[in-house]
């Protein structure tokens, strides 16, 4: 007697589960709560395309493939049973075509980042939360409208009362960016004929930008800032109470004499020194770093730019990561003491830090800001510093060629040289 299609649909199911984990069903799979450290999907063989998406955030969303690279969403397990998801399967499998035709016709743009969108966004954009939130903060107006309904019109009257707020024209042209990327996405989904930011151009941003560097008593002002901080510190974890507290919480002893006090000191000298953004240090492991070759490489995955970047490292940041480096060299460089994982921000301490060095309103990124402009006024090429600084765009280094001024009046002064 042959089991029922339909039940066996239900046991039997090729897993992707995480390892260890042993087969799992797909009702097995839509049941649990786990939130693994990958994605993973277990997909059934009735009705076949039938499958459940597990993300690391826990959540759990039924899809059925439709052909080669493929699928439709059907909803998240828990608004559709098993059951239902069998259903909603089978009835797109007979023609995918017109049932997404049918269902995104009338969908609000609300409606389709939630039930689309999100999960695209946090499976392959970096920064997908926020850029979710971005459309959602931004462009409220619109969520209610139809997508099929959202015109370049409809986006430039918007844009213009964002305008007209006060908003700089390079934060308007993010947020149609975020836009674009849930309407690009829909455009795909529904094979639209026509995107609707199709004629929009982006709005012009005026090359006025001051570059922010430090001066040399700027430069001095952070550094001596720095070293007090570290000295204040490490004299405090001296002091004969100290010591017996560590003791009593049966910590181990502190090296002898300790360069920096945590983790804020290393970071800075590293950004004056290499230009990293913030979130490349945050993800900076031992392994990307050859000490041998005085390198740090920026892996695609780390980087704004999506390229994988090789950094030299001079005499000042190779010194600081020969003094932090430990014993065993795995893992992140700088580990947050709360998580013992990446780093989510570091504003408290670098706000402390700019005002004991009497820099307010210096940023962290001013930090890459100095470093690139260091590097001009000494001469150094635009190009090999769009290179240190991974811009995949000339125009976002061209910003600094107006520090380099004598090069400009050398190149006007050959033409009255004999």
């Amino acid at each position: 007697m042959h089991p029922d299609p339909l039940k066996a649909g239900r046991v039997t199911a090729r897993k992707a589960a995480p390892q260890g984990s042993g087969p799992i069903t797909i009702a097995q799979a839509a049941g649990r709560s786990d939130k693994p450290a990958k994605p993973y999907e277990v997909r059934a063989t009735q009705p076949m395309g039938l499958l459940l998406r597990v993300q690391p955030s826990g959540k759990r969303t039924y899809y059925v493939q439709t052909g080669r690279g493929k699928r439709v969403r059907i909803g998240p397990a828990g608004t559709f049973t098993l059951k239902l998801a069998e259903e909603r399967a089978k009835r797109i499998l007979l023609d995918p075509q017109a049932y997404e035709a049918a269902r995104t016709s009338g969908t609000t743009l609300l409606e389709y980042i939630a039930d689309n969108y999100t999960d695209h966004a946090l499976a392959n954009l970096k920064n997908g939360e926020k850029s979710v939130a971005r459309v959602k903060a931004i462009w409220k107006p619109l969520l209610n409208k139809r997508v099929a309904d959202i015109t370049a019109v409809d986006i430039d009257r918007l844009r213009t009362k964002r305008r007209n707020a006060g908003a700089a024209p390079a934060t308007v042209n993010r947020d149609v960016a975020a836009l674009s990327g849930v309407l690009t996405h829909w455009t795909k989904e529904t094979q639209a004929a026509v995107h609707p930011l199709a004629g929009l151009d982006a709005l012009q941003v005026a090359d006025d930008e001051t570059i922010r560097y430090l001066t040399p008593d700027e430069a001095k002002r952070l550094r001596q800032a720095l070293a007090d901080r570290d000295a204040r510190a490490l004299a405090a974890r001296a002091t004969p109470d100290a010591l017996r507290m560590r003791d009593a919480r049966g910590k181990p002893a502190a090296q002898d004499a300790p360069a920096y006090c945590d983790h804020i000191t290393p970071m800075v000298l590293l950004s004056m020194n290499t230009g990293l953004r913030q979130g490349e240090l945050f993800s900076l492991a031992w392994a990307n770093i050859d000490m041998r070759l005085a390198t740090i490489t920026v892996l695609a995955s780390h980087s704004k730019g999506n390229v994988t970047r090789l950094v030299p490292l001079n005499v000042e940041a190779l010194s600081v990561l020969t003094t932090i480096k430990p014993e065993t060299v795995v893992g992140l460089v700088f580990k947050s003491p709360v998580t013992g994982g990446r780093f989510n921000n570091i504003k408290k301490a670098w706000a402390e830090l700019t005002k004991a060095a009497k820099l307010p309103g210096l940023r962290w990124h001013d930090l890459r800001h100095d470093f690139a402009s260091q590097l001009v006024m000494r001469g150094v090429p635009l190009y090999t510093v769009q290179k240190l600084l991974g811009h995949a765009n000339p125009r976002m280094t061209q910003r600094y060629a107006k520090l380099a001024p004598g090069a400009l009046a050398d190149a006007v002064n050959l033409l009255g040289a004999p």
